[in-house]
């Protein structure tokens, strides 16, 4: 069961909100993640926590991309102290330490640790397109085919599918890492 939920679900389970905020005091059990989501715990909240706790604040159609989601699928990048999520295009949520992206196309969605992640060439993408140095750029593609997750091909399919914002970095380093009709090195498992 995870420790995270929303203040209308805790209210629905017969808290009222007076006791909800009596449980988020600095001395009570609970403490107050996001506007309108709890961590039913007294512990500081663990990078799965926050996770969980972003996507019950972005809303249900959310998903979790860029780092957070390509580490929690086996690539190593470094994570950011942001948590990026994609959010349906009506979203109207903001706050500091999360940066939702407004999308039309929703991703390809992996389940993993009761998380809602993009598939890994979405992800991967929607991070490096935010990158201004060419060698993270590079570090971002070659993490996730090095981890297996997605083949050069499926990063091309989905940079051509997705926004041209940003891609003009990515675009060079995919022709310079994996020219067209490369063969890929096998590494032995």
């Amino acid at each position: 069961m995870t420790p995270i939920a929303t203040t209308a679900d805790l209210r629905e389970s017969g808290l009222s909100p007076r006791e909800i905020l009596r449980h988020c005091t600095p001395t009570g059990p609970w403490q107050r993640l996001l506007p309108g989501v709890v961590l039913q715990k007294p512990s500081p909240p663990s990078r799965l926590d926050r996770l969980r706790a972003v996507l019950f604040f972005a809303g249900l159609d959310s998903v979790i991309t860029g780092a957070d989601a390509l580490t929690r699928q086996g690539a190593t990048v470094p994570l950011p102290r942001h948590i990026h999520v994609l959010a349906g295009r009506n979203t109207r949520r903001a706050h500091p330490g999360i940066l939702i992206e407004r999308t039309n196309r929703p991703p390809g969605v992996v389940h993993r640790h009761g998380l809602r992640l993009a598939a890994p060439a979405r992800a991967a993408l929607d991070m490096a397109r935010r990158e201004t140095n060419p060698r993270a750029v590079v570090t971002i593609l070659d993490a996730v085919v090095d981890a297996r997750l997605c083949s050069p091909d499926e990063l091309r399919e989905e940079l051509e599918l997705g926004s041209r914002r940003g891609s003009a970095l990515v675009r060079q380093a995919l022709r310079h890492l994996y020219p067209r009709g490369a063969s890929m090195p096998i590494t032995p498992i």
